[in-house]
């Protein structure tokens, strides 16, 4: 009875995330025009780099409109790409001047700063997608096109196999899958979406007791961390014990062993990108922030990690109360999860009150209607909410060393979809209950769930095309 209870709701899951979720994302792609969600440009360049095999970005000198020759990590793209990717303002206030001009119909170095040094996994698929249009004479828009197709297969692929590989959880995963900010992700060239499907994915895996879940969810973990690194707290997932029912469970020290394997790699590879390949991030000539504890006057043309170090180490407080400040302040709060429900655009485009309303009263509605239906076991709960807070405390670190003006009271571009790839790991704190117990809740929670998710398929397309 328990198998089949399960096997039903997997399948209206399935057929939910098939009918609700991928349409919109198709929809997004389509409407959505190139460059205009969050860092777009600079992913679609570093796909069609990855396409050329410039498996990992390079340092050069550029000369930028203040006249002023810096180092930058960029890639070299056709120029063709370099037009098509040019929607997106410029990641600094200094934009890059060649030097010299390349010959009409040249290759061109492009800086991407920090985009320059990610792991090219995840960008893959749309790197594939790209070269398919061009192969069939598609023009450039034409093959960007199919690329953000080719994401959104992966996308799909990720998604589906969680739902149906998850024994339990899968209310939670579909609402991640499902959400405005996720799709609108997966049907770009940004590499989060991806990350959020193998997040939920690698969840997914780890709630069975079969071994090689276990792998293959290390290996999904290592991709994440590989991407970025300071996500590398998401693999405290491989610590969780199965559930009593599965005495399969590795001993703990084997599942640190394999914990250390999966972050392993991704320590490496930002060791190694920092030392051959990041550079700051320019800026026009500014003067260091209160915080800055070194002579003055000190006048700074960028980023710069070293300096930033150096004021936090200088008063060690600030490793906590500059996090601190993002995450227990009201009003960023709010934006926070009003940025991981979904903000679109460059972070400058609210979608319709009602979706917010309608997935905050979801939440709400979730936690209720599944209380009943799963029983918590609460030291793995602690587990993962403190992975989870070290993870957004790296990240917001990371913000602070790699993108903030030093000396800075305040951490620069914290987003609300930096949460997400944390959300699916909660599944595994949780241990269903008898099917008696838990079929009625589970029904209202499906029913709850897809409404939610109809009523975006209406609202945020119009929404949408009414943006841009």
């Amino acid at each position: 009875m328990i198998g089949g209870i399960d096997r039903s709701g997997k399948r209206l899951w399935l057929a939910a995330f098939a009918a609700l979720g991928l349409p919109l994302c198709l929809l997004l792609a389509v409407l959505v025009p190139l460059g205009g969600v969050a860092d777009e440009s600079s992913h679609l360049l570093r796909a069609v780099a990855l396409l050329d095999g410039q498996v990992v970005g390079h340092r050069e000198t550029v000369t930028y409109s203040d006249g002023v020759r810096r180092p930058a990590a960029g890639v070299t793209v056709d120029p063709a790409w370099e037009i098509l990717s040019r929607r997106q303002s410029p990641a600094s206030q200094v934009v890059p001047v060649p030097e010299p001009m390349p010959a009409p119909g040249s290759p061109a170095f492009l800086p991407l700063y920090t985009i320059a040094t990610y792991f090219p996994g995840f960008y893959v698929p749309a790197a594939l997608g790209i070269g398919a249009g061009t192969a069939l004479g598609l023009t450039e828009a034409g093959a960007a096109l199919l690329g953000r197709f080719a994401n959104i297969a992966a996308y799909g692929a990720f998604g589906l196999a969680a739902l149906a590989l998850a024994r339990h959880g899968r209310a939670l995963l579909f609402g991640v899958l499902v959400l405005p900010m996720s799709l609108s992700l997966a049907a770009s060239f940004n590499q989060d979406g991806l990350m959020i499907a193998a997040c939920a994915l690698a969840a997914a895996l780890l709630t069975g007791e079969e071994p090689w879940r276990r792998r293959l969810a290390a290996t999904l973990i290592a991709l994440v961390v590989l991407a970025k690194p300071p996500y590398a707290a998401i693999a405290a997932m491989l610590l969780v014990p199965l559930p009593p029912r599965f005495p399969a469970s590795p001993v703990f020290w084997r599942r640190v062993g394999i914990m250390v394997l999966a972050v392993l790699p991704g320590v490496l590879w930002i060791l190694y990108t920092t030392a051959g390949i990041a550079t700051p991030v320019p800026r026009l000539a500014y003067e260091a922030g209160p915080l800055w504890t070194g002579p003055r006057p000190a006048q700074f043309l960028g980023t710069d990690t070293r300096a930033q170090a150096q004021v936090l180490l200088s008063d060690p407080r600030l490793l906590l109360t500059l996090p601190a400040q993002c995450l227990f302040s009201l009003k960023r709060a709010l934006m926070l999860a009003a940025g991981a429900i979904g903000i679109f655009g460059l972070l400058d485009k609210m979608l319709p009150a009602a979706v917010y309303a309608a997935w905050g009263a979801g939440l709400v509605g979730l936690a209720l209607l599944c209380g009943r239906s799963v029983r918590l076991r609460r030291i793995d709960l602690a587990l993962l909410a403190a992975a989870a807070l070290v993870a957004i405390w790296l990240v917001l670190l990371s913000q602070y060393l790699s993108w903030t003006d030093v000396g800075d009271v305040r951490i620069y571009g914290p987003q609300g979809r930096y949460l997400l790839p944390l959300i699916p790991m909660l599944v595994l704190a949780v241990t269903p209950q008898p099917a008696a117990a838990r079929t009625p809740g589970l029904r209202w929670a499906f029913a709850l769930g897809t409404a939610v998710a109809a009523l975006d398929l209406v609202v945020v397309p119009l929404a949408t095309a009414r943006m841009f």
